[in-house]
């Protein structure tokens, strides 16, 4: 039964080969799709190891199509195509941007623990801003991709084998969504943002893109990195020892 398959299957190749040769010898393939179609299946036979009979110089053949495809009008047609399509999305990108404003993360201030109180994931992220522009820039929202946003948090405290244990957010000024918050003109501050998530997590570091947004719709990203609160690590360490 194998035998035949492959014996039918040679035939068809042999056959389809020949239709495509014969194409080409009487007159050439004019079509584009044509070319693809005969550059894809002398690809393929090339590598079949099914195939016998008469050696023809393949590669030439190949080498010719693809010489007629750069050649052709739809070549550069899809060229120009995708260079004005990347120049439109370089422009578009360039208009949603805020030019000016410089966001950089403090890492010593950017930290993430699993709360005892509730089981959930809470997240701190100070940013320094930096505006060099003449006018000034009005911040409507601050938002960390995968996680949410919380005005108020409450204070956090972490249970550790023999006591309990406070930690203090940063003293920067605390930024919550919808407070518009200024930023004057060749002037820079440092904020601190507040966010939690259901899915608790046992790394010891988080990635995820901030995306600040002004009051003209433009917005600017930065990729932060969260470690764990270094405290946490050490009461999770001893606990280990315990265990």
């Amino acid at each position: 039964m194998i035998g035949s398959f492959l014996s039918c299957l040679t035939r068809w190749i042999m056959s389809k080969r020949s239709t495509c040769r014969r194409r080409v010898i009487n007159g050439g393939i004019q079509n584009p799709v044509s070319r693809i179609q005969y550059l894809a299946f002398s690809l393929y036979t090339i590598q079949t190891p099914i195939i016998r009979g008469e050696r023809t110089d393949r590669l030439g053949d190949i080498k010719e199509i693809i010489s007629t495809l750069l050649g052709s009008n739809i070549f550069y047609f899809v060229v120009c195509s995708i260079g004005i399509v990347i120049a439109l999305l370089v422009m578009y990108n360039r208009r949603k941007t805020i030019p000016d404003l410089k966001a950089e993360v403090v890492k010593d201030d950017t930290w993430f623990v699993t709360r005892d109180d509730n089981n959930r994931v809470g997240i701190v992220v100070s940013v320094h801003l930096n505006n060099k522009a003449t006018r000034g820039v009005h911040i409507t929202n601050c938002r960390l991709s995968g996680y949410s946003a919380k005005e108020h948090p409450d204070e956090i405290y972490l249970k550790g084998p023999e006591d309990e244990q406070n930690l203090s957010f940063p003293e920067y000024k605390h930024f919550c969504r919808g407070q518009n918050y200024y930023l004057g003109p060749y002037s820079s501050e440092t904020i601190w943002l507040y966010y939690e998530s259901r899915s608790v997590t046992m790394r010891n570091v988080l990635n995820a893109p901030l995306t600040i947004r002004d009051s003209n719709k433009k917005r600017i990203s930065v990729q932060v990195q969260i470690p764990r609160h270094d405290d946490q690590i050490a009461i999770y360490q001893e606990m280990a020892k315990m265990w």
